[in-house]
This record gives C-alpha cells, structure tokens and sequence, in this order.
C-alpha cells in the first residue's frame, strides 16, 4: 500500500523534505555559478580597471604628482566637447582618472556649474570612466560616494539625466520626468572588455546592435517627417557593422561603445551619435604592419612623397598621415590584395555623413558636423571638403583644394591635438533636424 494510504503525516513531511533537498540542491547550484562567474569577472576586470589607465595617460603626467585624497572634486570645464574643445575633454577626464587612482577613495564630487559646451563624445566618455570606476570600487568590496551639482542650462541638465552619469549609477530619484524623457531618443550599447572575455559568443551581439541602431536613427527622422528605406537602413547597418567589426580586428581590445542622443524639445533639434573604442589607434594599427604587406606598400607612396618633399613637420606627422590614409576607399590593414574589399567603412560612413549634411543642414549657423579622434590625430568634417570618386573608382577625401593625397590637409580640418591623445578612435557625429527641409521629403524618402 503506497505511504500516502498508510501514514499521512510522514507521507507529507517526506514530501515537504524532498522539496525541500531540492530546493536546496538547485540554490547550491546558483551560488556556484554566481561564484564562478564573479571569480571569472575579478579575474578578466582585473584588480585594477585597465580603462581608467588607458584614460589617466591621455595627457602627459604633470610634474608636480596628483595629491592623493580620499575625496575627489572634479569640476568640468566650460567647453567639455570632443567636438568643439577636445583638448580640454580629454586632459580633464585625464586629470579626473589620476586622481581616482587611489584605492582608498570614498566620495567623488562632479561639478557642472562652468559647463557651456557638452557633446555627446565627451559624455560617452565620462559615462564609462565612471562606470569603470565604480566597478572597480565593488570588485575591491568598497563603495563610493557619488554627488555633484547640476549645470545651469536646462538642456544640459537634461543631457545629465537621460544619458549622463545620474543613469550611469542608477541614482533613480535624480531621472528625468516622464513627459520630458518623453521628448528624448537615446540609444546606450556597450561592449564591455572584460564581459566579452567571458563570453566569447557576444561576437553575434554586434549585428543586434547595429539594426537596433539604425532603428534609433529612424526614429529620430520621423520626429521631422522622414523615414529612410529599407534600402538605406541597410546600408547604415552594414556602415556600422564594419565599423565595429575594424575596432574588434585593429584595436586589441573588444571595448567598444555607441550611444545616440536627440533633444526635441531644442529649437533646432540636434541628432548626436558617437562611437568609440579603446585599444590601438588607426595610425598605430598601420604602423605595425610588416615590411612586404600589400597595404603597407600601397600608403608608402605616399610616406615617401611627404618625405621627399619635407611636409613632415610639428605640425604635420606620419601619425597624422596614417589616419588620413585610412579614410580613403579600399585602404585597410586587412587588405592583401588590389582584389581585397575591405576598407570601405570609414568612406561609406563619410558618404553618409555628407548625404546628412546635405539633407539635414538648413543654411543656419546649425550646421553638421562629423570629427574622427585617434590618438592625437583630430580629423573635422563641415561639408567644405567632400569624398570624391576618382576615375579609377577609388574614393578619396585629401581636405585640400586639389584633394591631392600627395599634399598637405588643411590644418583646420586635420591637425595633432595639442598635449593629448585618444587611446582608441572615437567618432562623433551631429546634425540639425531642420523642419523647414522636412516638407520636401516623404514617409518613404530615402533620407540618408
């Protein structure tokens, strides 16, 4: 006769035990992978954030050592741009890094109150130095204490709350309003070095991300009336896609970001999209190919000729000359042959960016802008200097009144940055949403 029939009570209680192993058995089983994972998360983040590092060494160290404190007070300043002002993003967020470096640190203190100009770009950029910060505080079993002010324009206050630090360290009660976030479109990925070295299979994320990217941009274009084809999304996917894919093959490093930011609630809304990566820069990739590589021998023509005719200067290096190299169509350290097809995204995404600024810019001082950083090269696009196709096929952008590769760039366009330098490439890009062009266009016009 089965226990159930025989003795209730015992039948029961062994139930109830049984239940109870399991339970059991499956919350070991939890707390052992949690405990692999987090031993496995320590081992591949390190003791140490190796992105606060790369950031601490953007600028030189200065000759009198940073004191060390346990509080720090980071005042932002008034041009806190990559776009605008990069030397002086870069060297503060450098600054900002050497002084967190100490292990004791307890309370950090941002200040806004100087603020002027703010840009994406630098905001992606503080966005994960504080995030890699805080990490590193709870990896060691320490916290610490965040707090700051706010700056004094309203739609910077904005940028702030949506996609600034407040959403980085999750302070919920500081979030923007919902009928304000509302009037946001924001987009936030991240590929986190030391998450990819765990799992080796988010090489799949980066095709997810890039169509939810195109998607993003769409979005912002029916704020005005326009939607690109499916024809265009598809282009923008494949831009994006290789893009990512030269920062995971070039740089040394699966760290990557892209975030983008539309304010509509501005008087001439403002589209800002960034993407940047940590690792080798574009001109360091270039000059560790070996003697004999097809690609080496394809851009030393043009080494030699600025060689020979004494262009290199202060003011004009071979770093600067590699990176300018790069942008040019069909030129890519992955090349081996003229039959290679690689080397294409940086051109496709110029051509991208020139489309915008002729449909998007409306003739004001609103104007589209594009900058590429890589190590202390800082490249600018305004629309004065396009991509052309020459007659053999090849696109070319030289930022010279004869777009000649063989002569000098104009130093407002492509110049050294002066005391800094990115470590990886960053990419920036804005453009106005002008309603007055929006009435020329249709639900199905192909807006990039």
């Amino acid at each position: 006769m089965h226990l159930a029939k025989r003795n209730i009570p015992l039948y029961l209680r062994n139930k109830r035990a049984n239940k109870d192993a399991r339970w059991l058995r499956r919350r070991a089983k939890t707390l052992v992978r949690a405990l692999q994972s987090d031993l496995a998360l320590s081992a591949a983040f390190g003791r140490r954030s190796v992105i606060v590092r790369m950031v601490a060494g953007m600028a030189p160290q200065p000759a009198k050592p940073t004191k060390i404190k346990r509080r720090v007070g980071f005042r932002l300043p008034p041009g806190f741009s990559v776009m605008e002002s990069p030397e002086q993003a870069l060297g503060s967020l450098s600054h900002l890094a050497r002084a967190m470096a100490y292990e004791g640190l307890n309370d950090v203190y941002i200040d806004f109150s100087r603020l002027t100009q703010y840009d994406l770009g630098a905001n992606a950029l503080l966005d994960v130095l504080v995030d890699e910060l805080d990490t590193q505080a709870r990896r060691s079993k320490r916290v610490i204490r965040w707090r700051g002010n706010f700056p004094s324009d309203p739609a910077h206050v904005r940028f702030v709350r949506a996609l600034g630090v407040i959403k980085r360290l999750k302070v919920e009660h500081e979030y923007l309003s919902k009928v304000d976030g509302d009037r946001l479109l924001l987009f936030d990925e991240r590929c986190k070095h030391y998450v990819r070295a765990m799992r080796p299979r988010e090489a799949d994320r980066k095709t997810k991300v890039t169509v939810r990217f195109s998607d993003h941009i769409n979005k912002c274009l029916k704020t005005i009336g326009r939607t690109m084809t499916p024809a265009a999304r598809g282009r923008l996917c494949n831009y994006v896609g290789e893009i990512l894919d030269n920062v995971e093959e070039h740089s040394g490093m699966f760290d990557w970001s892209i975030q983008g930011y539309l304010d509509t609630q501005l008087a001439t809304p403002m589209c800002e999209i960034t993407i940047f990566n940590f690792g080798a820069s574009i001109a360091e990739t270039f000059e560790r190919l070996p003697d004999g590589h097809w690609t080496r021998d394809q851009i030393q023509t043009y080494m030699d000729l600025h060689t020979k005719k004494r262009l290199f200067g202060k003011t004009w290096r071979k770093e600067d000359l590699y990176t300018l190299l790069s942008l040019q169509g069909g030129v890519s350290t992955k090349n081996v042959s003229a039959d290679s097809t690689r080397g294409n995204g940086s051109g496709d995404l110029i051509e991208f960016f020139q489309r915008v600024h002729s449909e998007c810019s409306n003739g004001d001082s609103a104007q589209a802008r594009m900058i590429i950083l890589s190590g202390s090269t800082y490249i600018a696009f305004d629309g004065k200097y396009k991509m052309l196709t020459s007659e053999t096929g090849l696109r070319t952008i030289a930022f010279n009144d004869k777009n000649d590769l063989r002569e000098r760039p104009d130093p407002t366009y492509v110049r050294q940055l002066a005391g800094v330098s990115f470590p990886g490439t960053l990419i920036s890009v804005k453009f106005p949403l002008s309603t007055a062009k929006s009435t020329q266009a249709t639900s199905t016009g192909d807006a990039t």
